[in-house]
C-alpha cells in the first residue's frame, strides 16, 4: 500500500527522516552544496599545485626504488645539482673538524712566571724562601727552553697543532714534541731530587702555580680557519649540461636520479618569471573534485540517507580532507622520520565501519588514502599501504562486540600495514634502517588508530545517545527498569518477549546478521504493552476479554497505541534510536486482522464499507535484517500457541503462512533480506520451536506397600 503521509516513526525521528530539500539545515540542499564545495576547496589547499605554484613540491624520497613511467626528461639548459641541506651541513661540519687547533707562543711567559714566583715566595716560610727563589728560577728557565702546552689543548684531542708565525708562515707542531703541563711538572720534579722532601713539595707546588704555558690556543685564528674550511666545501654535486638526459623511461629511480630531478624542478622554479600557474591550480582543483566526488557519489547512490543528512555528510567528507592535511604535514614538518606511516586512516575506517557499515568504510579508506598520496605529490606507495591498513581496520570492526576486541583490530591493522610495507620496500631494495623506521611508524599507527576510534565512539555514544555494537550489551539486561516493569505488569507479554528474543537471536546468527542487535531489539519491542496490558490476550489470565465491549475500530486504536506508547517510554528512558526503532518496525504497516475482519463483518450487515487504513499499524516497515527477523519472530511466536509445536509439519505450515502473508503485504520490501535468508530464517524458527516443545518423561509413582507400614 502506498504511503500518503509520513509514518509515526518518521514523525518522531525528527532529523532521522528525510525532509523535503531546503526545509531545515539538517537536510538543506543549499548547505549540502556548500559542504561539498568547501571540502573540495580545503582539499585543494593541501595539494602540491593548489595555490598555482607549478613547481610547488620537489620529488619526494618515496619515489626511490620506483620505476620512471613517464617520458624521458632532457635538460633544456645547464643547471647545477646542489647537495642536500643535510648532506652539505654534514660535509661542512666534517671539514671544520679536520682543521687542527691554531696556537701561538707566549713570548712574555717566562718573565711573567718569574714575577709570579717572586710574589708567591712571600707567602712561604722564611726557611725555604731563598731555596725557592734560587732553585725555582733555575727550574723555570730550564722549563721555558723547551716550552709546554696548557691542559686545555688536550680537550681538542688533536695530535698536531699549527703555529702561525708573524711572517705568515705556518709551522706544524706535534703533540708529542710539546709536553703538556703535567709532563713538564714531572720533569721539574725530577730535576729537584737533591732537595729534601718537605722543601721539595713546597718548591714544586710554587713552581707549578707560577708557571705559565709557552704555547696557548689561538682561538681567533682557529675559528677563522674553520669558517674558511666550511666555505670551501662545494655546494654542488655536479653540473648538468644542456641536452643531458636526466632520467629515461623505465629507469629505476635511485638517490642520484632523484637528486637530479629535484634540482631540475628547482631550476625551473628559479628561472620562472611567474610564480602562479593557472593550469597547475586547475589541475589540483580537478584532482580534489575527483577525490571528493568518489565519496559523494557513493553516498548519493548507495547510502542516500547519509548523503541527505548534512551532519553525516559533513563528517564523512571531512575525513579525506583531514587525511590530506596530515599528509601535507608529513611533508613540511622538519623530520627524517616516515611520519606518513602514522597517519590514522585505519582509525577513520574503523570509526565508519562501526557507525555505518564496512562498504562505506572501504570507500572512505580509498578516499582518505588517495588524499594522503595526493597531498604528498602522488605518493602511491603510502596510498597502497594505508588502503591495506584501512581495509583490515574496517573488516576487523564489523563484529566488534566488546572493547577488549580492540586487540584484534590492532593485530589486523598491523598485519595489513606491515605485510604491504615489507613487500613494497623489499621490491624497492630499501635499506634496513629506513625499513625499520617505516615498520615502527606502522606499529604506532596500528596501536593509535583503534584507540582514537574507540575514544571518538565513546564520546559520541554519550553525547548523542548512540547504540553501537559496543554499547548494545549495556541494554541486554533483563533487570533493566523497563523489562522489570514489563514482567510485573504484563507477565504474559514478558514470556512472549523472552520467546521472541530466543527466536530472533538464533535466526540472526543463522543468516550472519547481528545476533546481539536482534536480541536487544526483541527485548524491548513490546514495552508499549506495559500500559493497558489487560487489553492484550496473553495477559488476560482469569479476566474477561475487554474487547468484547468495544467496537472493532476502538479496539484497533488501543492495540495500535502500544506502538506509540512504547516509543514514548523508550525515549523517556533514553533508549537509543537503534533499539527503539524495533517497536514500530516489528509490526510495520500490517493490518490488525482480527478487528479488521470483525469490522468488515459488522459493516457488511449494515451495507457499509471499512477503510483498511484505520486498522493498520503506523509503521514504518522493517529496514534491516534484524528488524525484519523480529517482525517474523513476533508473529511466529504468537501463532505457535495455536498449533501443535511437537509436529514439524504443522510448525512449518504456520511459519510459511506468516512469511507469505508479510511478503504479499510488502512488509519486507524495505529490508535487505534475500529469499535464501528467508529460507534459513524459517528453518531456524522451526528448529527453535521444536526444541522448546520437547516432552518430559512421565515418571512412575512409587506405591506404598501396606505390609511395610510401621507397627
Amino acid at each position: 500500500m502506498a504511503r500518503n503521509r509520513p509514518t509515526l516513526f518518521e514523525q518522531l525521528q525528527g532529523e532521522d527522516r528525510l525532509q523535503e530539500p531546503g526545509k531545515g539545515l539538517a537536510t538543506s540542499k543549499t548547505l549540502r552544496i556548500v559542504l561539498i564545495v568547501a571540502s573540495i576547496l580545503v582539499l585543494v589547499f593541501f595539494l602540491p599545485g593548489g595555490l598555482g605554484e607549478a613547481q610547488h613540491a620537489a620529488f619526494d624520497r618515496s619515489r626511490i626504488g620506483t620505476t620512471w613511467t613517464e617520458e624521458p626528461i632532457v635538460a633544456d639548459y645547464p643547471f647545477p645539482v646542489l647537495k642536500g641541506e643535510d648532506s652539505l651541513t654534514a660535509e661542512r661540519r666534517a671539514a671544520s673538524a679536520e682543521v687542527p687547533p691554531y696556537v701561538r707562543h707566549a713570548n712574555d711567559a717566562l718573565q711573567r712566571s718569574l714575577t709570579k714566583l717572586k710574589e708567591l715566595s712571600r707567602t712561604i716560610p722564611d726557611s725555604v724562601r731563598a731555596l725557592v727563589m734560587d732553585r725555582g728560577e733555575v727550574a723555570l728557565r730550564a722549563l721555558y727552553q723547551r716550552g709546554f702546552r696548557p691542559s686545555s689543548l688536550d680537550s681538542t684531542q688533536a695530535s698536531i697543532y699549527v703555529e702561525r708565525m708573524p711572517s705568515g708562515e705556518e709551522i706544524t707542531l706535534t703533540a708529542a714534541s710539546v709536553p703538556d703541563s703535567l709532563g713538564a711538572m714531572r720533569e721539574v720534579e725530577a730535576q729537584l731530587q737533591d732537595v729534601p722532601l718537605a722543601a721539595r713539595r713546597i718548591l714544586v707546588s710554587t713552581i707549578q702555580r707560577a708557571a705559565l704555558p709557552t704555547i696557548v690556543l689561538d682561538r681567533v685564528a682557529w675559528d677563522a680557519e674553520r669558517v674558511r674550511a666550511e666555505q670551501g666545501v662545494a655546494t654542488t654535486l655536479e653540473i648538468i649540461h644542456q641536452g643531458d638526459v636526466i632520467v629515461r623511461k623505465g629507469d629505476r629511480i635511485d638517490e642520484k636520479i632523484l637528486t637530479r630531478l629535484s634540482a631540475y624542478r628547482f631550476s625551473e622554479l628559479a628561472r620562472s618569471t611567474s610564480r602562479f600557474s593557472i593550469l597547475s591550480a586547475l589541475g589540483s582543483l580537478g584532482h580534489a573534485i575527483v577525490l571528493i566526488a568518489m565519496l559523494a557519489l557513493y553516498l548519493y547512490f548507495v547510502r542516500r540517507t547519509s548523503f541527505m543528512r548534512n551532519g553525516q555528510l559533513a563528517t564523512l567528507l571531512a575525513m579525506p580532507v583531514v587525511s590530506a592535511g596530515l599528509g601535507w604535514l608529513s611533508i613540511i614538518l622538519p623530520s627524517d622520520l616516515p611520519l606518513e606511516y602514522t597517519i590514522i586512516v585505519p582509525g577513520m575506517a574503523m570509526l565508519v565501519s562501526i557507525l555505518y557499515d564496512v562498504r562505506t568504510a572501504i570507500v572512505v579508506t580509498l578516499a582518505c588514502s588517495l588524499s594522503v598520496a595526493a597531498a604528498r605529490g602522488n605518493d602511491h606507495i603510502i596510498a597502497v599501504v594505508l588502503i591495506a591498513g584501512g581495509a583490515m581496520a574496517a573488516y576487523s570492526a564489523t563484529n566488534l562486540r566488546s572493547r577488549t576486541q580492540v586487540f584484534t583490530s590492532i593485530f589486523a591493522i598491523a598485519a595489513g600495514l606491515v605485510i604491504v610495507t615489507v613487500s613494497l620496500e623489499l621490491e624497492r631494495a630499501t635499506a634496513l634502517l629506513p625499513l625499520l623506521l617505516k615498520l615502527g611508524g606502522a606499529a604506532v599507527n596500528a596501536i593509535l588508530s583503534p584507540l582514537v576510534a574507540l575514544a571518538v565512539i565513546l564520546v559520541m555514544e554519550r553525547a548523542m545517545n548512540l547504540a553501537t555494537d559496543l554499547r548494545l550489551e549495556d541494554f541486554d539486561d533483563i533487570n533493566h527498569p523497563l523489562i522489570h516493569q514489563l514482567n510485573e505488569r504484563a507477565p504474559g507479554t514478558y514470556q512472549h518477549t523472552m520467546s521472541v528474543v530466543h527466536l530472533s537471536e538464533s535466526a540472526a546468527a543463522a543468516i550472519g546478521a547481528n545476533p546481539l542487535l536482534a536480541r536487544v531489539g526483541a527485548l524491548y519491542h513490546d514495552i508499549g504493552k506495559i500500559e493497558k496490558s489487560e487489553y492484550f490476550i496473553e495477559n488476560q489470565i482469569g479476566i474477561d476479554n475487554k474487547h468484547d465491549k468495544l467496537t472493532p475500530k476502538k479496539s484497533a486504536t488501543i492495540i495500535r497505541q502500544h506502538v506509540q506508547g512504547g516509543i514514548a517510554l523508550a525515549r523517556d528512558n533514553r533508549l537509543p534510536d537503534r533499539i527503539w526503532k524495533f517497536i514500530p518496525m516489528h509490526h510495520g504497516t500490517m493490518v490488525i486482522k482480527h478487528f479488521y475482519a470483525k469490522a468488515k463483518e459488522e459493516a457488511a450487515a449494515d451495507g457499509l464499507t471499512v477503510d483498511a487504513a484505520d486498522y493498520r499499524y503506523p509503521g514504518p516497515k522493517p529496514d534491516s535484517k534484524e528488524t525484519a527477523i523480529v517482525m517474523l519472530a513476533d508473529a511466529v511466536e504468537a501463532l505457535s500457541r495455536l498449533v501443535n509445536t511437537r509436529e514439524r509439519e504443522e510448525i512449518e505450515q504456520a511459519v510459511d503462512q506468516i512469511v507469505i502473508d508479510r511478503l504479499r503485504d510488502g512488509q519486507l520490501s524495505e529490508s535487505p533480506l534475500t529469499m535464501h535468508d528467508i529460507d534459513v530464517i524459517k528453518e531456524s524458527f522451526v528448529k527453535t520451536l521444536l526444541g522448546s516443545s520437547h516432552q518430559r518423561v512421565r515418571y512412575m509413582d512409587v506405591k506404598e506397600d501396606s505390609g511395610t507400614s510401621a507397627s
